[in-house]
């Protein structure tokens, strides 16, 4: 079997191939594991008794995503499984590059940033409040920007498409590399107050749930677990904090009538960054009970589409990267030190090999397919 056949299958230059021939360039799990297909063997065949138990455990613990598909979690996610799978893997090819690259963290503490006795409404207002504080977020400041936040403390965030109607989101933690947040790139036309909310959710799985490895999240609100709970009452203080809320509510109150409308309601949820489903939620939860039962359900009749064209303004829509930025840049990298192929960095960004040039030739990097020739190359997989 040619070398080249080889780096063809690994997603490898023929040089990284030939260098790991001579010994002077190691091989990880995610390489061998493909090899092990390649030559129709298992991993344990190319290791000793001791180093297969190792390596097997190893594998696990780099694929936290495994933990989204067990029986507890809020939200049956078996109509996504192929995406989550693909999650899988995106996590390993992380893991991957980072390795090929010395670009390796620090091993990741699964400890909880703040210990939380009960998960109670109360605590997660305590949380919400200590975190703006930690942050330097004033109480009396909206927060329209829940992405900028989660990259500043290192998390991840991805968006894809889902297909499942509970889920919103997934949160995955590994020591090895930190947390992931993949959100669901087709939450309501992607508009940013629907995916703030999101986020901060997330944001709480990260800051004390990180031990669980793996939750989805389900935006709806029918929930199983208290974390699942305690998660929205942190979100909900967190993006909507009373001390912000009542004096804005306060200043509308005065420029009208002195009563709450749907318009009161969507000029709300507009300048805190949320739903108007979520401001309701917000204004008539208990402890805070801005508006009684029956107000509420008057409110609820009222069309966002009407209220938008009434008050004049838009809701904000942004886009989320399918994959994070760190990811991108070291599979160019490690394409630019010949250490993939072309077809490997397209495959990497999901791309046809077309725009992956494009995308080479926009970052100025030169074009090299590894051998003189595609015409050698099929010749040597026919020859293999």
């Amino acid at each position: 079997m040619s070398q080249d056949v080889v780096a063809q299958h690994l997603g490898l230059t023929r040089s990284a191939v030939s260098l790991i021939e001579s010994g002077k360039r190691k091989v990880d799990s995610l390489e061998l594991r493909s090899f092990s297909q390649l030559v129709g063997r298992s991993v344990a065949f190319f290791l000793d008794d001791e180093t297969a138990t190792v390596k097997a455990q190893s594998l696990d613990d780099e694929d936290p995503t495994q933990i989204l598909f067990s029986a507890n979690q809020v939200v049956d996610i078996s109509q996504d499984r192929s995406q989550i799978e693909r999650f899988a893997q995106f996590h390993r090819e992380f893991v991957h590059l980072a390795r090929m690259l010395n670009r390796m963290p620090g091993q990741c503490s699964t400890q909880p940033r703040y210990n939380v006795y009960k998960p109670t409404p109360a605590a997660a207002r305590w949380m919400a409040n200590q975190e703006r504080a930690r942050l330097g977020l004033p109480l009396s400041s909206p927060i329209q920007d829940m992405r900028s936040i989660l990259q500043s403390q290192g998390v991840r965030v991805m968006g894809w498409e889902l297909v499942t109607p509970k889920l919103g989101g997934c949160f995955i933690f590994s020591p090895t590399l930190g947390s992931f947040v993949l959100v669901k790139r087709n939450l309501r036309d992607y508009s940013a107050n629907m995916v703030n909310f999101v986020l901060a959710h997330e944001y709480c799985h990260d800051l004390i749930h990180r031990q669980q490895k793996g939750i989805t999240c389900d935006p709806s609100r029918h929930y199983r677990k208290p974390e699942e709970y305690f998660a929205q009452w942190f979100a909900a203080n967190f993006l909507m904090p009373e001390e912000a809320l009542v004096p804005r509510l306060q200043r509308y109150l005065e420029q009208g009538e002195g009563v709450i409308t749907p318009e009161t309601v969507m000029n709300l949820a507009l300048d805190f960054g949320v739903s108007y489903t979520a401001m309701l939620n917000r204004m008539s939860s208990k402890g805070v009970e801005l508006i009684d039962a029956e107000t509420r359900k008057q409110l609820e009749k009222a069309k966002v589409t009407n209220l938008l064209v009434q008050i004049g303004r838009t809701i904000p829509r942004f886009e989320i990267n399918q994959f994070p930025v760190e990811y991108v840049d070291m599979a160019f990298e490690a394409y630019s030190l010949g250490q993939i192929s072309l077809g490997k960095l397209a495959e990497l960004l999901d791309v046809p090999i077309e725009e992956a040039k494009a995308q080479l030739e926009k970052r100025g990097v030169p074009i090299d397919l590894g051998v003189s020739s595609e015409d050698d190359l099929f010749r040597d997989i026919e020859n293999a």
